[in-house]
């Protein structure tokens, strides 16, 4: 491979980085590679490659890293040796993650040659990461220990972190549905509609209008009930194609026919007024009649009974 191939490699190896990992105000991994020369007895000298990733850790407000260092060294002759160890650092003297470190590595190794050293890595390390801009650094280092009595290096590599998914704020059902509860609830806050509740259920938003009083004998509101209906009228004109369900409910009085016949009618007779407002199509309601079945207060009281003598809009979840 020839200087100008060289030069196209390397090129292409950071546009790599650059689309796999993101510039950061505080990079938290580095990656770096570089020569070494060490000697594990007087007589083996030799030169090696080196390759290192550290983390800053992120569980105390120190400087100390972890990671991994693996290590290849021949002797230009007859013995190689393999080293892979993890790492323990403290930046002891520096500013955050740059200056002086100690490092301690442990790990093992791999020796290709007759009486190979044992399959063990045990050693010290201290160097000076120098930043070189954001995202890159040039780390001289020096190590002793075993299996390499002594070694000299120099690491020059990337810092980075890994690449945040953006954080897109997508709509979702949940919260369109609670946004619109709110926003029915508050606009009968603000016309003072009393005995109204909106809440967000399974099935979709219910609102209910409790002690809703209707001619007696019959399924025709009162006049003073139908500003309550008027302005779900307009609610449901602003949500073309919704479907509702309209469920009547009564206090526990007279007998039980009774008050499912009255439910039903009722709340039929509710459907059928916001049809004639133009509020809503006949094919989107469907009505149903409980009675007393489900009631929300104790109807031993009046107050009571006035709660459960309601109509419950639902707005349905497609």
């Amino acid at each position: 491979m020839n200087n100008k191939q060289s030069i196209i490699l390397c090129a292409l190896i950071l546009a790599l980085g650059q689309l796999v990992f993101a510039e950061d105000e505080t990079p938290k991994m580095a990656l770096g590679i570089g020569p070494e020369v060490n000697m594990n007895t007087p007589v083996n000298f030799a030169g090696g490659l080196a390759l290192g990733f550290d983390y800053n850790l992120p569980i105390t407000a120190a400087p100390f890293a972890a990671g991994v260092t693996i290590t290849g060294s021949y002797n230009f002759s007859d013995i190689f040796v393999a080293e892979f160890s993890g790492l323990f650092r403290w930046y002891f003297l520096g500013r955050g993650f740059n200056g002086w470190f100690a490092q301690v590595n442990l790990g093992g190794n791999v020796a290709m040659a007759e009486g190979a050293p044992l399959p063990l890595v045990a050693e010290l390390r201290a160097g000076y990461r120098v930043p070189l801009g954001k995202k890159f650094y040039v780390e001289p280092y020096g190590r002793a220990g075993y299996p390499a009595v002594w070694g000299l290096g120099v690491m020059a590599g990337i810092r980075f972190s890994p690449k945040k998914p953006e954080a897109v704020e997508r709509p979702t059902r949940e919260r369109d549905t609670r946004s619109l509860a709110a926003r029915i609830a508050a606009i009968f806050g603000e016309r003072d509609i009393q005995d109204t509740t909106v809440e967000v259920t399974d099935e979709g938003i219910r609102v209910s209008f409790q002690n809703i009083q209707f001619l007696p004998d019959s399924a025709e509101l009162q006049d003073s009930e139908l500003p309550k209906i008027n302005e779900m009228a307009e609610i449901l004109r602003s949500l073309p194609g919704v479907r509702i369900q309209i469920a009547g409910h009564t206090a526990l009085a007279d007998t039980e026919e009774s008050r499912m016949r009255v439910s039903l009618e009722r709340a039929t007779g509710i459907a059928d007024y916001l049809v004639g407002l133009e509020a809503i199509s006949a094919d989107n309601i469907t009505t149903v009649g409980y009675g007393a079945d489900r009631p929300i207060a104790d109807n031993a009281t009046p107050e009571g009974m006035a709660a459960n003598r309601r109509i419950e809009i639902t707005i349905l979840e497609d």
